[in-house]
């Protein structure tokens, strides 16, 4: 995940914004047991994949304080190590194996090769109780590389196969109802990453699978108007669909993760894009 699934903090209650942060401490933590560098690719999404996890299965984690090289001073609360923990500590090593291994091929980032190759060192031993999962996860990536090499104009293919790629992450012990919560939030995370980089990627000259939609775009406003429109409106039935599923739950943080965190983030990558398209392309 890329950093959209996030809360939208001003609505979150101080003892949900300490738990919250909790969470995040604890996949740290976790996470140290493998190595330093994954530490480096920690991101809030995955509290989310926790979070749904946690009440999935209904665990009762527990709470511990600590200081740590970024907070040397004062004491944090952080999650105790749980199976639960493990695992997303290990699938955002995971993801972020993949990514990098994208990176170097999207954009011949020769930095990202070190990292790359010193993660590649922990992945056998981080999939050795998900192995089957892994490989799953593998293929998807495998296909998804091929279908951007090739160019693919579809963004309905592109973003159900990423799609499919997160939905096999949050499928833990292969619960279909994770692998659906997993799948939406996956196609909204794809078209929200492709919009909020089709700017950047144009001056680039890197593949993006809006390109072929908004290159018409150019001299028509109401093309552009029209074609942001469709891509609102899809967008936000996911997140209605996702926000069904994660209503079960019965949990503030994830409600407010689906049904704030997530519609405000679309609304400000929506607005930023219509803001600078024409702008910032006008002499591409």
């Amino acid at each position: 995940m890329f950093g959209y699934v996030v809360p939208y903090k001003p609505e979150l209650k101080m003892r949900e914004y300490e738990y919250y942060n909790a969470v995040y401490c604890g996949v740290c933590l976790q996470t140290k047991k493998v190595g330093n560098l994954p530490r480096v690719f920690l991101n809030y999404d995955f509290v989310f994949l926790y979070l749904v996890l946690k009440e999935h299965f209904n665990v009762k984690d527990e709470l511990g304080k600590t200081r740590c090289f970024v907070h040397p001073i004062k004491k944090r609360l952080f999650i105790k190590s749980n199976e639960i923990l493990e695992y997303v500590s290990n699938q955002m090593i995971l993801l972020s194996f993949f990514k990098l291994y994208d990176n170097i091929l999207d954009e011949k980032n020769l930095l990202s090769y070190v990292p790359y190759n010193i993660l590649k060192l922990y992945i056998n031993k981080i999939t050795k109780s998900h192995r089957a999962t892994f490989e799953k996860i593998k293929e998807l990536f495998k296909r998804q590389i091929s279908l951007e090499k090739n160019g693919c104009e579809s963004i309905d293919e592109l973003a159900h196969n990423f799609g499919n790629i997160l939905g096999e992450i949050f499928a833990y012990n292969d619960q279909e109802f994770l692998r659906q919560i997993g799948y939406y939030t996956g196609v909204w995370v794809y078209i929200i990453d492709a919009i909020d980089d089709y700017i950047d990627d144009v001056k680039k000259k890197r593949y993006n699978c809006l390109k072929y939609h908004f290159e018409k775009c150019r001299q028509d406003k109401r093309l552009f108007e029209y074609e942001l429109s469709i891509l609102k409106i899809s967008l936000e039935n996911y997140l209605a669909i996702l926000s069904n599923y994660v209503k079960g739950y019965n949990n503030s943080i994830l409600n407010n993760i689906v049904q704030v965190g997530m519609y405000s983030k679309t609304q400000q990558v929506l607005e930023r894009f219509k803001t600078n398209f024409f702008k910032e392309l006008k002499e591409q």
